[in-house]
């Protein structure tokens, strides 16, 4: 076996060395006759002796000789079985040869100080001859280049291949897809098609939307703060089972009754001459919007015209119409047959409400489209709320404060809450995030006189002010700089002070002044020191929310009006007036120009009672004694003042009294100073104790009322 093994190896050795002699002599011989062929003058007396005696047994078929020698030297390389190591070989040879022919065409054409030397010579004038000086030069050029290519083993046709063939493949590939897409459009248009004969809307669920926006990273709806770090105290925050379970989670939406409801609208519209498509649905808990895309021609105000017909054939109390401009469409919010009750629950367990980090982040309701809606109160920075009887106020208050009570604990957040009517807040009464600045903290209740809450707002002032001091000692500009700079050094924090007036035309009408003054001061400033208010009323006219309030209350939010007047004052637009009742409400949020519809939570009196109890077994301790005490050296300072002012008004009775003539002249001599003498003037007048007639401008004294007044006095002294 080993023998015959090494007779098979040398015999094929052998076989190579007679291959490599034969590959050679073809070689040579295409050479050759190539070059006697083209130049037989130059190829001395054999080379012209073989071209004449081919020439003249062939002919013109002589020159096919070369090509015959040229393919049997390619077959006997391919035989070899070295052929890769051959034809690597050949390469350098090739390089070496085309590199002294270039070197010899740029010598002629260029650069005369180069030469090709011998080899380069020759085969210049030959290739010259055959194929002309310029083309020549090019075919060389081309050999130079592909025999680099070829002995760096870079496969240049295969690259030029690849890159055809990816071209055709992607060309044919995005045909395909082409192909596929007009013909699945053309699948649903058809599918789309109803029984009513128009383009089948595409309905989009509010889970549609969420899943949208967690694709987009949406960016969250309210701005957040930074949570201060509190003292550590054995408090617990309100566990979310405590709320009932939300009916809105299993919100069916039956497509059918949406298809037929679409159709009957367009039919509608086309009754009264509008030509329009319903291009999508966005199914609410309570209503429903119909987008449409207008043909070109109708305006907007066509639709509005309209709106009590299109209420009457969808038989439904009233329809809103409202642009929607990122789709270039009209949206019609048509209430639906059967409403679903909005539970607080469902939007307290928000991923935009849990990851809030504002202490005052507000639950206010679910948009059109089921999505739960929060806002943050410190960016507002106050509310004003208004609304008729049964449209949802209260309950909207409600999920105000519960929102709150399920984010800060009670040394964050006070409530201070006004009561008029005595009987919406008073069951938070017991809670130990109450605030009175009027009393201390353990006698701390809700506020139900108005004289009081008069007093109170007063108070509220000068806190405010307190604390712009405190914080202008520390150099920052608002609560949560000072919160976060005080806790480094220990030292006690200030808690947010929420005001909810639940009915705010009640007070008013009982003390005008002294609450708007306080109301005005607070609404222009508190916002820094972390006081925020919250004003409800059922009676939005222009005497109750005066221009001074609505310019420092950007932020609106409109339960249903009874009128467009009211809608204007509260909303300074129209649109109120067709709200539906029973939580349906217009949120207008600082900055934006047109508000936005929300269906606000409802939280049932169990629900509440629930969540007060399980605070309230807490027995956490209500804890702001050092403001109190800074309030009553205001107010003892305040007391000062009245008793200042009552000794200058016995004063000036004396002074007439002894006179017996009064004017400004006589009290300025007397106290010191023209705006002194006109206040005590103006006193004068409203106690009665002179009058200036109408069509005079003499003062009458009454002075058995002067006499009678200091006789009270000087008894009581």
């Amino acid at each position: 076996m080993l023998e015959n093994k090494k007779f098979k190896s040398k015999k094929q050795s052998v076989s190579e060395k007679s291959r490599e002699i034969i590959v050679l002599f073809f070689a040579l011989a295409f050479f050759f006759s190539t070059y006697v062929f083209v130049l037989p003058t130059k190829s001395g007396i054999f080379g012209r002796a073989f071209s004449s005696v081919i020439l003249s047994m062939f002919g013109t078929a002589s020159y096919f000789i070369s090509l015959l020698f040229l393919r049997y030297f390619i077959m006997q390389i391919k035989q070899s079985v070295n052929y890769g190591k051959k034809l690597c070989f050949i390469w350098s040879v090739v390089f070496i040869v085309s590199t002294a022919v270039l070197f010899e065409a740029i010598h002629f054409m260029f650069m005369p100080k180069v030469s090709g030397g011998w080899i380069g010579g020759r085969l210049y004038v030959f290739l010259k001859e055959l194929f002309g000086t310029w083309l020549c030069f090019g075919i060389v050029t081309l050999i130079f280049f592909f025999s680099i290519v070829r002995i760096l083993e870079c496969s240049s046709i295969s690259y030029i291949y690849d890159f055809l063939r990816k071209l055709r493949k992607d060309k044919v590939q995005n045909t395909r897809q082409r192909n596929e897409t007009k013909l699945i459009l053309k699948q649903e248009f058809s599918s789309k098609i109803s029984k009513y004969g128009f383009l089948r809307p595409n309905i989009i669920s509010g889970h549609e939307k969420e899943e949208c926006k967690k694709s987009n990273n949406f960016v969250q709806m309210i701005p957040d703060h930074e949570k201060v770090n509190i003292r550590i105290f054995n408090y617990r925050l309100p566990p979310i089972d405590l709320l009932s379970i939300d009916s809105t989670t299993n919100f069916d939406v039956n497509k059918n009754d949406f298809f037929e409801r679409a159709g009957l609208l367009r039919k509608t519209l086309a009754d009264f001459g509008i030509n329009a498509e319903v291009k999508d649905i966005i199914p609410g808990p309570v209503v429903t919007r119909y987008d449409l895309i207008l043909a070109p021609g109708i305006r907007i105000q066509a639709l509005s015209n309209i709106i009590d017909n299109i209420s009457l054939v969808m038989r439904t109390a009233s329809i809103r119409v409202v642009p929607v401009p990122e789709k270039a469409a009209v949206g019609i919010e048509v209430p639906n047959p059967s409403s679903v009750n909005v539970g607080l629950r469902g939007i307290l367990g928000n991923s935009a409400f849990k990851n809030s980090k504002s202490l005052v982040t507000l639950a206010l309701g679910k948009t059109t489209d089921g999505l739960g809606y929060v806002a943050n109160l410190a960016s507002m920075p106050h509310l004003l709320i208004a609304g008729v009887t049964g449209s949802g106020k209260s309950i909207g208050i409600h999920s105000i404060i519960l929102s709150i009570l399920y984010k800060a604990r009670p040394d964050e957040v006070k409530f201070m809450l006004i009561d008029p009517k005595r009987v919406e807040l008073s069951i938070y009464k017991n809670i130990p995030h109450i605030f009175n600045p009027c009393t201390y903290a353990i006698n701390a209740d809700v506020i139900t006189n108005p004289k009081e809450a008069a007093k109170a707002l007063k108070k509220l002032v000068v806190i405010m002010e307190e604390r712009y001091t405190k914080f202008a000692k520390q150099m920052v500009r608002n609560i949560e700089e000072y919160n976060n700079k005080i806790a480094n050094i220990g030292g006690e924090k200030e808690f947010y002070i929420i005001v909810i007036v639940d009915e705010f035309a009640d007070l008013i009408l009982m003390a005008q002044k002294e609450i708007e003054d306080s109301i005005q001061r607070l609404s222009q400033m508190a916002r820094a020191v972390g006081i925020h208010l919250v004003l409800a009323t059922q009676r939005p006219s222009v005497n109750v929310i005066t221009g001074i309030i609505k310019a420092n209350f950007p932020a609106r939010l409109s339960f249903q009006t009874t009128s467009k007047i009211d809608s204007r004052v509260i909303l300074d637009m129209l649109g109120a007036e067709c709200l539906i009742g029973r939580g349906d409400m217009l949120f207008l949020p600082p900055g934006e120009a047109k508000p936005i519809r929300l269906q606000g939570a409802y939280v049932s009196l169990k629900e509440v009672e629930r969540i007060i109890s399980f605070i309230n077994d807490q027995k956490f301790p209500r804890i702001y004694e050092p403001i109190i005490t800074e309030v009553e050296e205001k107010d003892s300072f305040c007391k000062n003042e009245e008793d200042k002012g009552e000794k200058d008004l016995i004063l000036a009775l004396k002074l007439i009294s002894e006179r017996r003539r009064v004017s400004q002249d006589l009290l300025k001599a007397n106290f010191g100073g023209s705006a002194k003498a006109t206040n005590i003037l103006s006193i004068l007048e409203i106690k009665g104790f002179i009058t200036k007639p109408e069509g005079t401008n003499k003062w009458q004294i009454d002075y058995y009322k002067i006499e009678n007044y200091l006789k009270d006095k000087m008894g009581n002294n």
